[in-house]
């Protein structure tokens, strides 16, 4: 059953309606709708599982808004019309949640989602891993998606986080290279 979930969550959502995500890791994740929809067994799991399935179902309008662009020379372009969009709440119980919109990546590719932060800005510290090379600096390569045939993607995401403020930077990066291909410099949101 597990496998036909994350099956489920690497189609993209054009192959059928796909239902919100939520995520605790990399590997661990639930779509609403899912016969495991239940959640997980961890009681601070629990509360951000139902806090967001109660925030997803009142439709609410997302608080904030910013577009996720080709980066600079040191990443990589797919192409010119290349674009991507976060709609979010500024702060949240248990953790960061959103809706991303990504347009005219390559199409029926996989892309990993990632939060970066900087030592020198919030939220860095609660961050899962160090960045190879640069140990103060650390990151959250959070899920794996997949484009539909025309190298779009979207979904409604509940990502659990430590409880602080956030400053971080948002990458989508090429499963093929780990190279980023669309990103957004630092923004702000708070887990509560």
């Amino acid at each position: 059953m597990k496998r036909l979930l994350l099956l489920a969550l690497l189609l993209p959502l054009g192959a059928f309606a796909s239902p919100p995500v939520v995520v605790f890791g990399e590997k661990e994740f639930y779509a609403l709708d899912s016969p495991t929809a239940a959640g997980p067994r961890d009681a601070a799991q629990q509360a951000f599982f139902a806090g967001y399935r109660a925030d997803w179902g009142r439709q609410a309008p997302y608080e904030a808004s910013l577009a996720l662009v080709s980066p600079p020379a040191w990443g990589k372009t797919v192409g010119p019309a290349t674009k991507g969009e976060i709609d979010y709440r500024k702060s949240f119980p248990g953790g960061f949640v959103f809706r991303l919109a990504l347009e005219s990546l390559l199409p029926n590719h996989e892309y990993i989602l990632t939060l970066n932060g900087n030592p020198a800005r919030a939220g860095n510290a609660l961050l899962r891993s160090a960045v190879p090379g640069n140990p103060q600096e650390r990151y959250y390569d959070f899920l794996i998606v997949r484009t539909d045939a025309k190298g779009g993607y979207e979904a409604d995401l509940g990502v659990a986080l430590k409880p602080g403020d956030y400053d971080v930077r948002c990458y989508v990066k090429d499963t093929a290279d780990f190279k980023i291909v669309l990103y957004r410099d630092f923004f702000k949101f708070a887990v509560r």
